[in-house]
């Protein structure tokens, strides 16, 4: 992998690349078991910086905002041209572009895992305020954000990035399965990790649990297991039960944290999922189409997100029928996903799309993602699979990982709706 950073800061990536697993990412290694098998580089690191691409004398790359207002803006053409430039090596490695920013989808393991299969970042390290908006729009990256904080600049949150990526490229980590395992990772099923512990046996009168001492795999096994549930439970139960911790909005008399509850949606909720619809889309086709999958029996997964007793966002899973060179599929497509306005932005759109598909996989069913533009799901994690639909990068266990959309069906594939889909 090449991973190359656009910032105008490069030296405070030094100690940090040259440290420790970043640092032995990017060096020849030998086998510790045969030192004569050597694995060679299996990333390499390159910084850039936006100034040497300024066209003024003393290097100047920001400007004051249009309407006026606090800080400095990064200006397009000096970014653009180094970013340009920075491509122009190796262009034959295709790079997926990330700028870190407050306002992006928040980074998570399964992002992670999508992000190290790729042959090439690159990632822009904004600062002052950001970048012109001009320039995000032409070289649409992928936005991401560490968390809902700000900080000086994007160089941290790029080495953040960089380190939860390379650690997960083969070779890098002597055993694989020291990372398979880690919290939110597909060994753990998207849980906390289990606490860990070692030598000595006591230490000022705190004892390591008697099971991990006894020898018994199976016990030791179902320990771990209950221990990460249970702490998964107490600190983040939106991993494990469907709910979501979330900052309320502001301009409601909520709570400043509120408990979001993903759950079966039920008659009664009908009239409140119907007006999350219409506010959520420009017309009123969505909401048309819910009430038709319902109507003619095609939606037999219908979730709803419910915050202080009030719903605030849907999905719902209709049947499909895709044709292929190999024969005929029945998954379930989604259909609108919607989240309140106010709602928006605080990760309740994530966690429906992720509960729908565990009640997809409890179902046995395949989930596909048929329907909507990828500007709005992009920020969910979705990447396009094909003309017709969308794949999405949270684990290769789960179902949406199906391939019926892509092109291994043969230029025959087909994507046939349910009935309700018809008059639309």
């Amino acid at each position: 992998m090449r991973i190359d950073f656009v910032s105008l800061f490069p030296e405070m990536f030094a100690s940090v690349l040259s440290s420790s697993i970043l640092k032995r990412a990017a060096e020849p290694v030998a086998d510790p078991a045969d030192p004569s098998k050597v694995r060679g580089a299996v990333v390499g690191y390159h910084l850039h910086n936006p100034r040497d691409f300024a066209d003024n004398k003393h290097n100047k790359v920001d400007d004051t905002p249009y309407g006026g207002g606090a800080g400095m803006v990064m200006q397009c053409q000096p970014v653009y041209d180094c970013v340009m430039a920075a491509e122009a090596q190796q262009p034959e490695l295709i790079a997926t572009r990330i700028v870190l920013t407050p306002t992006g989808v928040p980074l998570s393991q399964p992002l992670v895992e999508e992000l190290a299969q790729k042959p090439r970042l690159l990632i822009l390290c904004g600062h002052y305020e950001g970048f012109d908006q001009r320039l995000l729009d032409e070289l649409s990256p992928l936005e991401i954000s560490l968390g809902d904080y700000v900080l000086t600049g994007g160089e941290l949150p790029a080495m953040v990035l960089a380190d939860s990526v390379v650690r997960l490229i083969p070779g890098v980590i002597g055993k694989a399965s020291s990372h398979e395992c880690d919290s939110f990772s597909p060994g753990s099923q998207r849980l906390l990790d289990h606490p860990h512990y070692t030598r000595p046996p006591q230490w000022r009168g705190r004892e390591v649990p008697g099971v991990l001492m006894s020898g018994d795999h199976k016990k030791i096994e179902a320990w771990r297991r209950e221990q990460s549930e249970q702490l998964t439970r107490e600190r983040r139960p939106e991993l494990l039960a469907g709910t979501l911790r979330v900052a309320g909005p502001a301009t409601r008399s909520v709570a400043a944290v509120s408990t979001v509850v993903i759950r079966d949606a039920h008659e009664a909720d009908y009239d409140a999922v119907d007006a999350v619809l219409r506010s959520a889309f420009p017309t009123d086709a969505e909401a048309r189409l819910v009430r038709s999958l319902r109507e003619a029996g095609d939606a037999p997964i219908e979730l709803v997100a419910e915050a202080n007793g009030q719903v605030v966002g849907m999905v719902l899973f209709s049947p499909v029928t895709i044709e292929g060179g190999d024969g005929r599929l029945r998954p379930l497509g989604l259909a609108p996903l919607a989240v309140d306005a106010l709602w928006r932005g605080r990760g309740v759109g994530r966690s429906l799309v992720r509960q729908g598909v565990r009640a997809c996989e409890q179902a046995r069913a395949g989930a596909v993602f048929v329907l909507g533009e990828p500007g709005y799901y992009a920020p969910l994690g979705f990447e396009t699979a094909s003309g017709h639909g969308f794949s999405n990068p949270y684990g290769v266990d789960e179902p949406f990982r199906v391939h019926p959309l892509k092109t291994d069906l043969g230029p025959a594939g087909q994507v046939r709706y349910a009935p309700a889909f018809d008059g639309l």
